[in-house]
């Protein structure tokens, strides 16, 4: 049955691979919290067992953001059990998510130095300086998600329009702009990837995908990004960081709009793009000292 479940996400909601599994664990888990509840197998949600679950991670103290993450997967689970015609009713509602306050602190933001140290040892890596400096800068002023930066092709770069052409979740078609970093790295970058002999379509390439017309995967996007970790004193540094240093940056420092940055971001829901309003604590300290 799972695993229906897993094609019903990609190819009837086309949902992308980090979402189908999160998705898929969170019903995994839930499955193994009703086997050891109630003694039998899962075969369909129920709302009182689904309120029983939601009050048992509350009691586990699990972030009221995760447990509704868990119920957006339970509801997905739910509309893929209605299709296939196990159950006909929709159990979970969105009352019964937790509400949360809109205004949050946000500890995991990256600051302009963190950025500037890391374009810093980009540019001066002694082997794949242009690419890497363009590869973070796509990240950090453009937003882009991990696949769709290993999507793009050299035909989605319009330099003289100064856009990006994006396919992003959903098959969704945007375009992005490109600025004035972007514009000079990608510039630099196509000069010397030009002068690489390969049919490969893709901007970014590796060893392995050279002789390929396939791109790289996401773990071409860690490797690049780990090299830079230790060098700038970061616990962790991964291109969705970089993604939400953009949409932060663009909010607070460069006054877009959130109907602008949800349309850059290539987010449907306009709730996604408001969790870049959030602040850095220090930032809220100093407001709160001035009382």
């Amino acid at each position: 049955m799972i695993e229906g479940f897993i094609d019903f996400m990609k190819n009837e909601l086309r949902l992308s691979e980090n979402s189908i599994n999160s998705y898929y664990s969170d019903v995994k888990l839930y499955e193994k919290y009703y086997k050891l509840s109630f003694d039998e197998e899962l075969i369909e949600l129920v709302y009182t067992d689904v309120s029983m679950y939601k009050q048992h991670l509350l009691n586990k103290s699990i972030s009221p953001k995760t447990i509704n993450r868990k119920l957006t997967s339970l509801r997905t689970y739910n509309e893929f059990l209605i299709k296939e015609k196990i159950q006909t009713n929709m159990v979970i509602n969105n009352r019964d998510f937790i509400k949360i306050q809109k205004f949050s602190l946000n500890n995991n933001i990256i600051t302009v130095q963190d950025v500037n140290k890391i374009k810093h040892y980009a540019a001066k890596d002694l082997k794949h300086s242009k690419r890497d400096f363009c590869f973070i800068s796509l990240l950090t002023y453009g937003g882009l998600r991990a696949s769709e930066i290993t999507n793009l092709k050299i035909n989605d770069i319009k330099l003289k329009e100064r856009q990006l052409y994006i396919i992003g979740k959903g098959e969704k078609f945007r375009t992005v702009i490109i600025n004035n970093i972007m514009y000079l790295a990608i510039e630099n970058y196509l000069s010397e990837r030009n002068k690489i002999e390969t049919e490969n379509p893709y901007v970014f390439i590796s060893q392995k995908s050279l002789n390929t017309t396939q791109p790289v995967n996401r773990n071409f996007c860690n490797r690049i990004l780990e090299k830079y970790k230790n060098s700038c004193n970061l616990d962790d540094l991964h291109p969705h960081l970089l993604r939400h240093y953009f949409g932060s940056n663009a909010i607070h420092n460069a006054g877009y709009s959130i109907e602008q940055l949800a349309a850059q971001m290539g987010h449907s829901n306009i709730n996604t793009t408001k969790q870049y309003l959030d602040t850095k604590k220090e930032d809220m300290m100093d407001l709160a000292n001035k009382l």
